[in-house]
């Protein structure tokens, strides 16, 4: 295995035995022990990901506030809101590290900020 492996290995590792993993994993297993709860969660963030990620729906953050009106009661329970707050720790988690990667590596990405070339 070569250095870039065996350090990917250990990231992997790292963020598996963080906090924000382990917090997320414990709250995952507890909405898994709901089977309504579970449901409007992956509902939830099913429409959610839908609404951010469909090139063809206009207006993301009307749909978006739309959406967290109608799931607004779910969303405020103690146990829905303590996974999604673990959710937004762990997925900043990850995302931190890839922008980190991103930043420190000189690739040529000026393109996207072009328009109309």
């Amino acid at each position: 295995m070569g250095r870039i492996d065996e350090l990917k290995a250990e990231l992997i590792q790292a963020v598996l035995d963080s906090e924000e993993y382990r917090e997320y994993k414990r709250l995952e297993a507890e909405v898994s022990k709901n089977a309504d709860l579970k449901r409007a969660i992956d509902e939830f963030r099913r429409r959610n990901f839908e609404i951010q990620y469909n090139d063809e729906i206009q207006e993301i953050d009307e749909n978006i506030s739309q959406l967290e009106a109608q799931y607004a009661d779910m969303r405020n329970q103690g146990l829905a809101k303590s996974y999604f707050s673990a959710e937004l720790c762990l997925c900043r988690l990850v995302q931190d590290v890839c922008v980190s990667l991103v930043d420190a590596v000189d690739f040529d990405v000026d393109f996207l900020n072009e328009s109309g070339r």
